[in-house]
């Protein structure tokens, strides 16, 4: 869920390693910046939708999903998506983007996923004036 610039990136990474993608954003336009050949061989198939919404949600197979991510950049459309994964569908892995620390500690307690950008930034940071 989620088509800007981190899930469009994220969709094209894991099509080449050979994954399909079905990417879930509200606004059709966010999907111009799909790689147009992924999406003509159907290993990024773009959905105009809702992933908080159950009907949006089964319109983009999460029956049959292995792995449910939540990328946009709003930390409650997230949780509530990741949770739906989670909870309703039992998704086996669900990862979520939320940028508040202490969300996301709860959330990795409840096991799903949860990945601070701010976090990660930061530890990258420290790494990198420390080497």
């Amino acid at each position: 869920m989620g088509g800007d610039g981190l899930g469009i990136s994220v969709a094209a990474a894991l099509t080449e390693q050979g994954h399909t993608v079905h990417i879930l954003d509200p606004r059709a336009e966010a999907f111009g910046r799909l790689p147009p050949g992924e999406v003509e061989q159907g290993r990024i198939v773009p959905i105009v939708g809702d992933g908080t919404l159950q009907q949006d949600l089964e319109r983009a197979y999460i029956k049959d999903a292995h792995v449910f991510m939540a990328l946009t950049d709003i930390d409650t459309r997230n949780v509530l998506a990741a949770q739906m994964a989670r909870h309703l569908y039992q998704v086996p892995k669900v990862i979520c983007r939320i940028d508040d620390p202490t969300t996301q500690k709860m959330y990795n307690d409840l096991g799903i996923v949860a990945l601070s950008s701010m976090t990660l930034v930061s530890q990258s940071a420290v790494r990198a004036a420390s080497a």
